[in-house]
């Protein structure tokens, strides 16, 4: 995989990684099959381009 999922929209990324991870069970990691593999390398290559900011906000300089 070569940044397959790098122009889809982040949370499109984060939700089809959510769904296909519930797909797998964990028991299905110790002995992987091929389809098992190629659902595990999706998952992260989904995850590894869907781009967010993360912004270090100090909540306290919000306060009333």
């Amino acid at each position: 995989m070569s940044n397959d999922y790098a122009h889809e929209q982040p949370f499109k990324n984060v939700d089809e990684s959510i769904r296909i991870a519930k797909e797998i069970k964990i028991y299905d990691l110790i002995n992987a099959d091929g389809k098992t593999i190629n659902k595990v390398a999706e998952i992260i290559n989904r995850l590894q381009n869907a781009e967010f900011e993360i912004l270090d906000i100090n909540y306290g300089d919000f306060r009333a």
